[in-house]
């Protein structure tokens, strides 16, 4: 009765509200939760921080947010930061968001029309007074990434998180609040269904859906220095073997280990790994957490949804120049997708390579799920060093390689048949990671 009565009375008052931020991020343009790191990091560095916050470099979609930043910054000792953004070719439309929400299409403020890709793909803004007409445009720079250059690159940076609803007038605590949601950490173990019933019956809405990679790294720093390994995740296998979302949301994010062949009808995410998810049998019994939607009244400020964080979702699509499933000979490919043998699950024999980019924060985790070639496979880093080369063996258990940042190539020569074995070719899962 009690909690029915909150309820009722969270609804019928509707009190003006305004977006608020994560802890230590601050409000800008009534739309943007930024928060300044003073100190000098490079790129991956800045990249890796802002991740372990829950957020990611700052995004800029807009020429008010754009005046907005170098107006927040101007007046301090910060010269220059780094952009949540990156660069593969010499065209906006090689270069992407941190945050998953595209390429800059609609609005960029580059210093010249093109992107001088000889200059490195990182993006930093000056913010300093005394750049002039040159403060708040764009540039593009090596970022070496950890590597140790004659001359290392560091800059001050502000990370970036969605803003979310302020929770006062929820009717129970919301110790973790994020992009509009609730999230709730059930510390201790039961069975999918008793977990799933614990979340309804706790008022909570449902077992949680995930949505994006942001959300993966939210709830990974809700777990982290905790003992905790694995939770319930709100999926279940329909009746055509396919997962679905317990609360009725879009499958519009997939996680699950490429190498997990398990038959398990439920899902569990591994908190303290990569995230991924694991299938596994709904009477094991597992930590869950349950999420709920913070209600806001008509007339408050609209929260920022996963839609609208991906509100470019669309131009984030793997470029289309990509002519067959195996995506033989692509210039650019954004993860997550998949990799194969030109013609794959048939086989041609034909050489392929792949330049292969997960957005800024994120290293590139290749799965090899099936393996039956003769031929070689070599994995390069973005400086051109050897990171892994795979030949000599016909058939192989399903096997992971990770790089150590967010570009690689990879080629694969086929080699005339050596053995009994009948030619099969290879296939690859890439996910950020």
């Amino acid at each position: 009765m009690l909690r029915a009565l909150l309820l009722l009375l969270f609804f019928l008052i509707s009190p003006s509200f305004s977006l608020v931020c994560p802890p230590e991020y601050i409000l800008v343009n009534e739309q943007k939760c930024l928060k300044i790191v003073w100190t000098p990091a490079t790129h991956w560095e800045a990249t890796q921080n802002c991740t372990a916050v829950s957020g990611t470099l700052v995004t800029i979609k807009n020429a008010i947010d754009n005046r907005a930043i170098v107006n927040l910054l101007s007046g301090t000792e910060i010269q220059e930061i780094w952009l949540g953004l990156s660069c593969f070719g010499n065209t906006s439309s090689t270069c992407f968001w941190d945050n998953g929400s595209g390429s800059p299409i609609l609005y960029n403020n580059f210093m010249g029309p093109n992107i001088t890709s000889l200059y490195g793909r990182c993006v930093y803004m000056p913010v300093a007074n005394w750049y002039g007409s040159n403060q708040g445009k764009w540039r593009n720079i090596e970022c070496f990434n950890g590597i140790t250059p004659s001359v290392l690159t560091v800059l001050p940076y502000i990370c970036e998180a969605p803003p979310t609803t302020p929770s006062q007038m929820f009717p129970y605590s919301c110790m973790n609040n994020y992009n509009g949601y609730c999230y709730y950490t059930q510390n201790y173990r039961q069975t999918y269904n008793i977990a799933f019933t614990s979340c309804v019956m706790g008022a909570v809405p449902n077992l949680i859906s995930i949505h994006s990679k942001m959300e993966i790294d939210y709830i990974r720093n809700v777990y982290k220095g905790t003992n905790t390994t694995m939770i319930y995740i709100g999926a279940q296998v329909d009746s055509n073997g396919r997962f679905y979302w317990a609360d009725g949301s879009v499958w519009d994010f997939d996680y699950i280990d490429p190498l997990d062949f398990g038959e398990g009808k439920c899902l569990v995410m591994d908190v303290q790994g990569f995230g991924l998810w694991s299938r596994v049998d709904c009477d094991q019994q597992f930590e869950f957490m349950c999420k709920q939607k913070i209600m806001v009244p008509p007339t408050s400020a609209p929260v920022v949804s996963d839609a609208n964080v991906f509100d470019e979702k669309e131009n984030a699509e793997h470029p289309k120049q990509l002519y067959d499933a195996s995506n033989c000979n692509s210039t650019l490919y954004l993860a997550p997708g998949s990799i194969s043998s030109f013609g794959y699950p048939a086989y041609t024999a034909s050489y392929c390579t792949w330049q292969l980019v997960a957005l800024g924060p994120y290293r590139l985790g290749i799965y090899f799920d099936f393996w039956a070639t003769y031929g070689t496979l070599t994995i390069y880093d973005e400086y051109g060093n050897n990171i892994g080369q795979f030949m000599g063996t016909y058939d192989r258990t399903p096997f992971p390689r990770y790089t150590p940042f967010n570009i690689a190539t990879v080629t694969f020569e086929p080699m005339p048949k050596t053995g009994s074995g009948v030619d099969k070719g290879f296939h690859a899962v890439i996910l950020p990671l």
